[in-house]
């Protein structure tokens, strides 16, 4: 029971349930009112030392994660991760399983002649961010990290250990005990630490029976208890905090770069949903420009057919006719590129009704922005530098070379450890006995020692701590690097922003001027005596500069909204413009 409480009284120390100023002040107490026959001062000495020393050490925790929107939302899609399935055989693992918490209305729509669903913008960002595969896949990257986190504090964890062996001897000798038997059987138990400043701890007890054969044992069998207490500390190399915790910290900062690439991915999928919505705005504008296209055409190939009867040369027809198929075939190009932008969208959203495996149409709501937006380039500048992800993840491989450097210089110290030791021995005929004479400290060993190394040159340690040195600089000039094409990124990404309005602006103008000379071509052709070939082939160019002008300006317009776009992108405020929080995410499980 004794030796019992020796070994928990430690942990209840360190742990903090037992108060460690309640067991100083009882110690030295029991050492200030000693009396004759009473425990040995020296041993208290040695063990409150170790016990000091061990609560010093504490227990290393692997730190707290930064509770923020985007590590909140890491989490929750992780929780569902991965995504379920109809089945992992043939066509079953393309098709995901039923999803009923969304509800979608379909309706027949005319432009692509399919099933079609109504989808404005926030809808498909809050779906993506829901539902994304791509997200998906990064999202473990932190919950890795975060292990990593705690393997690297593990090694400053308590370790228990026990054991027992049994030994028998029977040898052959040339004395007055020809046949000499023994038979050992030690069992040993203890505790074991590692400390943040670099040293060990180790508390052990140890009781085995020996017997043997022979006259000179006055207790045979006997009992010997010895209770250990030992500790090393390096006091130069390996002695230091942020040594010792190095791998920690550089655990903790590989989280922080982790979270930072996972907020990366997810502005990078918002952005690539947007783009892709816009371009299916666009796409699905080029259709209805096309089917225009194509009316006009038809009408004017069947006027020219009504006038074949009058003046309308057979040429003349057939010029009609062929401009028709023409713009037809385009109809069709144009109708399949719906489809296959579709296919893109629908495949970051990872929606159970909108898989590859169904014909449908997204019928895009939301209207592209098409007002002036007034930007300060300084403001812009500085929130990109602030909030950008390659930014952050730049300051944090500065952060990671520090430490690095902070251990290669303690590295190329001298290796000088001091090593220490006190226990107590008893020994008696019953188990019991002799560890209670063992705890009475009156039987003590104790030593102490200084341990030296060092490599002449040095050379290794040097080597790699210039090498930290360079790598520190390396990732200094990576973020001044960074930080300069971030700007030029902002800069350009204004300038676009600015070109496009001035250029929707213009394409407008030119769509209305395209319109008002084919409107022109049309009063004249009512009023016009003879259909002429040339006159008929600068009808059907007007017709085609018309619908390349609407083209344009809807170029413009999504370029426009692009650049707004890469903006939010390149400053890191997509999800903050978009409002992305936990809240958003638990609305579509």
């Amino acid at each position: 029971m004794i030796t019992l409480i020796t070994l928990i009284v430690p942990i209840l120390v360190s742990l903090g349930l037992l108060p460690w100023w309640r067991l100083i002040a009882m110690m030295m107490s029991r050492i200030t009112n000693r009396k004759r026959g009473d425990l040995n001062p020296w041993a208290y000495y040695g063990l409150l030392v170790g016990l000091v020393c061990v609560f010093v050490s504490g227990c290393v925790s692997p730190g707290q994660i930064d509770e923020n929107l985007v590590t909140r939302y890491q989490k929750s899609v992780l929780s569902r991760s991965p995504q379920e399935r109809a089945g992992t055989e043939g066509l079953d693992i393309l098709r995901p399983a039923a999803d009923e918490s969304m509800k979608y209305k379909f309706v027949k729509d005319k432009l692509t002649d399919a099933d079609g669903v109504q989808l404005s913008l926030d809808e498909a960002v809050r779906l993506a961010v829901s539902n994304s595969l791509d997200i998906r896949v990064v999202s473990f990257e932190p919950a890795i990290s975060r292990e990593q986190m705690v393997q690297a504090a593990a090694v400053f964890d308590w370790v228990v250990f026990a054991g027992a062996s049994h030994t028998r001897t029977n040898h052959h000798t040339a004395t007055a005990f020809p046949r000499y038997k023994a038979r050992s059987v030690p069992v040993e138990a203890g505790i074991r630490k590692r400390t943040v400043t670099g040293g060990t701890a180790e508390l052990a007890w140890q009781l085995t029976r020996n017997s043997d054969n022979t006259a000179a044992m006055v207790l045979n069998p006997n009992y010997e208890s010895m209770l250990s207490l030992q500790m090393t500390q390096p006091l130069l190399r390996g002695g230091r905090r942020d040594y010792n915790l190095s791998a920690l910290k550089i655990a903790q900062l590989g989280e922080k770069v982790s979270s930072s690439q996972f907020r990366q991915t997810v502005e990078q999928i918002v952005a690539d949903v947007q783009a892709t919505y816009w371009t299916l705005v666009q796409a699905r504008r080029e259709l209805e420009i096309q089917n225009a296209l194509l009316a006009k055409t038809i009408e004017t190939r069947d006027r020219v057919r009504i006038r074949g009867e009058v003046d309308a040369t057979k040429v003349e027809i057939k010029q009609t006719e062929a401009a028709v198929e023409t713009r037809r075939s385009i109809l069709y190009r144009t109708r399949q590129n719906i489809f296959d932008i579709q296919d893109r969208l629908a495949r970051l959203m990872s929606v159970a009704k909108m898989n590859p495996l169904l014909r449908y149409a997204i019928v895009p709501t939301t209207k592209p922005v098409m007002s002036k937006v007034n930007i300060e380039p300084t403001d812009q500048l500085i929130s990109a530098l602030r909030h950008s992800p390659l930014m952050e993840q730049a300051r944090l491989a500065i952060s990671v070379a520090d430490v690095q450097v902070r251990v290669a210089k303690n590295e190329t110290l001298p290796v000088l450890d001091l090593t220490a030791s006190v226990g107590g021995q008893g020994m008696r005929n019953v188990g019991g006995r002799a560890a209670g004479e063992s705890l009475s400290f009156d039987y003590l060993d104790h030593s102490v020692g200084l341990i030296f190394e060092y490599p002449l040159g040095n050379r290794a340690a040097k080597s790699l701590l210039r090498q930290r040195k360079f790598e520190r600089l390396q990732s200094m000039t990576e973020m001044q690097n960074t930080a300069d094409q971030v700007a030029v990124q902002v800069r350009v990404a204004i300038r676009h922003i600015e070109t496009a309005f001035q250029e929707m602006k213009a394409r407008k103008a030119a769509t209305a001027a395209s319109a008002a000379q084919l409107q022109a071509l049309e009063d004249t052709e009512r009023i016009r005596g003879r259909l002429t070939p040339e006159f008929l082939n600068l009808k059907l160019q007007s017709q085609a500069t018309l619908a390349l002008a609407e083209q344009a300006e809807m170029q413009a317009i999504i370029d426009f909204n692009t650049a707004l776009l890469r903006l939010s992108q390149i400053t890191g405020t997509s999800l903050q413009q978009k409002n992305i929080k936990l809240a958003v995410e638990n609305s579509s499980r």
